[in-house]
């Protein structure tokens, strides 16, 4: 008894404090992580010794509606839905059957994590919109990197494929991708758009079938040759089991993205709001930097975070220093030039 009194009187004091002491720690950003655990911590005491709801708890369940994803679909619905996205397709790849299903429910059940990158997207999409448009392919490719990497632009996959398309060093190179010691143009997502764009053309006008093409792209061309060779058929769907099972949830996967991000709002996926909406690609520019400079004096010259610097440039490995070198560029907001124009700000001239 004791010692719920002392809890009690710890409670009572906690919230008898001035209303402008609370609202300065409210505000203060060093201890807003701390401020929230207190919150909790002191809604579940008061909800377990005083048998109460606290005014936090209360706020929290009228402003924030819950919103829970819609992971289960009808089977017919879902064949309808793809069959529309299909039908203004150029692939005309885009079909229903069971694994196609179990894709989409899959990535359905991944809700918060799909939201994420739904956001991401907002970035990146455009310029993918943009580079297969030149390349004269198809506008769907664009949710292929997503299938390869979430569009996470630095993940290395376990054989060693990296970068926002997941290219591997010898694949990269044939399509101008360098590896140095500081910089990996296969992180670059514009360099590497690119590639994957040249890649892309080639393996279709080798197997002229967009279904073995993402199978090439995902497996290699040389595993098509050996499948086709002993099977003069090009129906991926009937060569499924030749295939290893990465590459025969592959396709199911990309036609479940595709799905996914022309349906996610009918699904409630919640979309979270990044650093990277500051910023849209038509807005960015690349800037030559002619000498070695440090980043981290770099970023504070120019009034912007590491973080929406390295999102800018994730191809640079040392993020503390950018080695010299000819023709060497970082991508900046349009508006950071200007603000470069008027500080005077000169490369050539300082050191850093």
């Amino acid at each position: 008894m004791f010692f719920i009194f002392i809890i009690k009187s710890l409670i009572v004091q906690s919230f008898s404090k001035p209303f402008s002491e609370q609202n300065r720690i409210l505000i203060h950003p060093k201890n807003l992580f701390i401020q929230r655990a207190y919150i909790r911590n002191i809604e579940k005491l008061c909800m377990i010794v005083i048998g109460c709801q606290s005014q936090f708890s209360y706020c929290k369940k009228n402003n924030k509606k819950k919103q829970f994803t819609i992971i289960n679909i009808n089977s017919d619905k879902l064949k309808f839905r793809i069959n529309s996205i299909n039908k203004k397709s150029q692939m005309r790849i885009l079909k229903y059957n069971t694994m196609v299903h179990a894709s989409v429910e899959k990535y359905l059940r991944m809700g918060k994590y799909m939201g994420k990158i739904i956001s991401l997207s907002d970035f990146y999409l455009p310029m993918f919109e943009e580079k297969l448009n030149e390349y004269k392919l198809p506008k769907e490719l664009k949710y292929l990197p997503i299938v390869e990497s979430n569009l996470n632009p630095t993940i290395t996959s376990k054989s060693g494929a990296k970068g926002i398309w997941q290219f591997m060093p010898k694949t990269g190179k044939i399509y101008n991708l360098n590896i140095f010691r500081n910089i990996d143009d296969r992180n670059d997502p514009v360099k590497s758009t690119i590639a994957a764009c040249r890649y892309l053309k080639f393996l279709y006008k080798k197997i002229k079938n967009w279904e073995l093409v993402l199978a090439a792209y995902n497996s290699g061309i040389k595993n098509i040759y050996k499948i086709l060779k002993n099977h003069n058929k090009k129906d991926f769907w009937i060569l499924l089991n030749f295939f290893s099972k990465e590459t025969q949830n592959y396709i199911p996967n990309f036609i479940a993205i595709n799905y996914i991000m022309n349906y996610y709002k009918e699904h409630k996926i919640p979309v979270f709001n990044y650093y990277c909406h500051k910023y849209k690609y038509k807005e960015t520019i690349l800037i030559p930097i002619k000498e070695q400079i440090s980043m981290r004096f770099f970023s504070y010259s120019l009034n912007i975070s590491h973080q929406d610097l390295f999102f800018l440039n994730p191809k640079y490995i040392i993020f503390k220093l950018i080695p010299y070198k000819k023709r060497l560029f970082l991508r900046l907001p349009k508006q950071k030039k200007n603000y470069m124009i008027k500080k005077k700000f000169n490369w050539n001239n300082k050191k850093h």
